[in-house]
């Protein structure tokens, strides 16, 4: 039985399977460490606005309620609509 594995996995096509087998855990890997560090940058983010947001407190609070659509969307860093319409 090791027999036959061993000359299936030494042949042409058993080679070609290595190969595509090697390429998609090396780029499963590569996904998902850029996945983590992306997932961990933008939490880095949120916790560093978070702060900012609790230094100041209530004036960002009365700010954002008195605020019209495109003095809040200024205030979250600019927003774009898809269709292009205003909202």
């Amino acid at each position: 039985m090791f027999g036959v594995v061993l000359s299936f996995l030494l042949s042409p096509l058993g080679k070609a399977l290595a190969a595509v087998l090697a390429v998609s855990v090396i780029a499963g890997g590569i996904y998902l460490y850029g996945h983590q560090r992306g997932s961990a940058s933008v939490l880095q983010r949120f916790q560093s606005d978070r702060i900012t947001i609790l230094k100041d407190g209530k004036a960002i609070d009365v700010e954002v309620l008195g605020a019209d659509d495109p003095a809040l969307c200024d205030k979250l860093g600019g927003c774009e609509l898809p269709d292009g319409g205003d909202h």
